[in-house]
């Protein structure tokens, strides 16, 4: 009995700190909607932009990365168009501590098969190379491959 006690009491103290952490920060692309700074953040991101409506709709998702950058922890997600993920995709950089967001939107042609990126809310800071770097890796898997080699402190 005393096992079973201490299994339950586990169970209960492992899920109370994934609920903890998804409050932190979204842990994939769809849970941006769902937190208040995030969203935030990435209705500021896409100022200026066309979205493609897929993005706010249904979408086939990566799980989200945790990576430094600039000495802070930042959260990355991916996701692409139901059933065209080879044809359009997005990638997204979360700062929470800093509530600010960088993305890429990827979109091929499908007769030249080139790409067109669109980078957004991309200045002249860190975010304009390295974060340039992370994004992409997110969109081609590298990310997810090599996850420790895109540790930028």
């Amino acid at each position: 009995m005393k096992q079973i006690g201490i299994a339950v009491a586990m169970v209960a103290v492992l899920q109370a700190a994934t609920a903890a952490a998804a409050q932190d920060h979204p842990a994939i692309f769809s849970d941006i909607a769902k937190e208040p700074a995030a969203a935030s953040a990435f209705k500021t991101m896409a100022e200026g932009h066309r979205l493609p409506d897929w993005i706010h709709g249904k979408t086939v998702e990566a799980p989200g990365h945790e990576v430094m950058f600039g000495g802070e922890k930042v959260y990355v997600m991916s996701a692409c168009k139901q059933h065209d993920c080879g044809s359009e995709q997005i990638a997204v950089l979360y700062d929470p501590g800093r509530k600010i967001m960088y993305g890429v939107l990827l979109i091929v042609d499908p007769k030249t098969r080139s790409e067109r990126l669109t980078w957004m809310n991309i200045g002249g800071g860190k975010e304009s190379i390295d974060g340039r770097t992370i994004l992409y890796a997110a969109l081609t898997g590298s990310l997810e491959n090599h996850p420790d080699a895109f540790d930028y402190k």
